[in-house]
């Protein structure tokens, strides 16, 4: 089981998503994100922002970096990464919301066995966005498995 990360960007866009990654269509595979870590770029200030992880169903309108794999010795992924969205990608289930002060870096890290998992279906994925679409910088990594 390969791992692989995604690093991501939200600029000045006013949109929700962060970033994340979807299935490949033509050979999905089951994954699990188990490491998410997020901060905010702007302005130092006291602003509180509600922060998810959101299971998706379709592209969003996006950047594609490719995954990089932990390991140099595995094979490139089959899910494709999102950055820098311009466009939301479709998806209504919040699997995780947290609530964030923009001065901190937020780590959240499954507990094993309480990943976060996708079904091997074309498009399924999971994204990091805010509750509210916003101007502010956000910079996130999720780290997958790949099974």
């Amino acid at each position: 089981m390969a791992r692989y990360s995604i690093s991501m960007n939200k600029d000045v866009t006013s949109v929700l998503q962060i970033g994340g990654y979807n299935n490949s269509i033509t050979l999905p595979r089951r994954s699990k994100v188990y490491d998410y870590m997020v901060g905010n770029g702007s302005t130092p200030a006291d602003n509180f922002f509600n922060h998810e992880l959101l299971r998706v169903t379709a592209d969003p309108t996006a950047t594609n970096p490719t995954p990089e794999p932990l390991d140099p010795a595995d094979a490139a992924s089959l899910f494709v990464g999102n950055d820098v969205v311009t466009v939301d990608a479709a998806g209504t289930v919040v699997m995780m919301r947290l609530g964030l002060n923009q001065r901190a870096t937020y780590r959240w890290v499954a507990a094993p066995g309480s990943e976060i998992v996708t079904a091997a279906t074309d498009n399924l994925g999971i994204f990091g966005r805010l509750d509210a679409a916003t101007t502010s910088e956000w910079a996130a990594t999720m780290l997958v498995e790949e099974q």
